[in-house]
């Protein structure tokens, strides 16, 4: 009994502690977005205004400055680093060369993120190489696609949550009967059954947004498009 008991107690830990780790992303994923909502703006169609400004570059039509972000892409090398390139709703825009290293040739490609609380990636960082407005307009759609994520973890919690009455219920029982004994072992079988298929369903790919706490990073899934590669000098 003492064994089936500490197996609860342990779960039931390890399922609030994860429960408070995801009301902590929330907030912060919150937050960021709270500070991106505030600012959005309609154009007359109903359209969201994309205020993004690029370093050291006049222009502020998207057009011109999705150019200027695929010319960036293709020929600056930041050896592995995060650099400013810009910014939109007071959000910094980074941008960080990765080797490639094929053959000697010192290829790199180049990925881009907005920086919050995390950094918001969107297609895996590549910006459109062949549609300059898409380019643009890369960052805008990384904020606007906070509230999946943050979706995502309240979904997760509710989930969390269900077995957390039966698991206090196991953990906070006095040793009784050897019939109840019996029940509360079957019990918590069923239970970590279904806790295994739970957390095989969740590692399972997500189609939308992952946030990674190692690197902080929100990853936004979209239309693959081809990585913006460039030679060292």
């Amino acid at each position: 009994f003492n064994k089936a008991r500490n197996e609860s107690v342990w779960k039931l830990e390890t399922r609030q502690e994860e429960m408070e780790r995801n009301d902590g992303l929330i907030a912060k994923l919150q937050e960021d977005f709270d500070k991106h909502k505030a600012q959005r703006k309609l154009d007359g169609e109903g359209n969201l205004l994309n205020p993004i400004r690029i370093d050291n570059f006049k222009p502020t039509d998207e057009e011109s400055i999705g150019k200027q972000l695929q010319k960036i892409a293709k020929e600056k090398d930041t050896k592995g680093e995060y650099r400013r390139v810009g910014e939109i709703h007071g959000f910094t825009i980074l941008m960080c060369s990765e080797p490639l290293d094929k053959d000697g040739l010192g290829m790199f490609q180049n990925k881009f993120c907005v920086e919050g609380n995390f950094k918001y990636k969107y297609n895996n960082g590549f910006i459109a190489l062949s549609d300059p407005i898409a380019a643009a307009r890369n960052f805008i759609n990384s904020l606007e696609r906070i509230p999946q994520t943050i979706e995502q973890y309240k979904e997760k919690n509710t989930s969390l949550a269900k077995d957390i009455p039966l698991l206090k219920e196991i953990a906070n029982k006095q040793w009784k009967k050897e019939d109840e004994l019996k029940g509360l072992k079957s019990e918590l079988a069923a239970l970590d059954r279904k806790i295994q298929l739970e957390l095989a369903k969740d590692n399972e790919p997500q189609q939308q947004q992952a946030v990674a706490n190692g690197d902080d990073v929100v990853e936004v899934s979209s239309q693959k498009e081809t990585p913006s590669k460039g030679l060292k000098p």
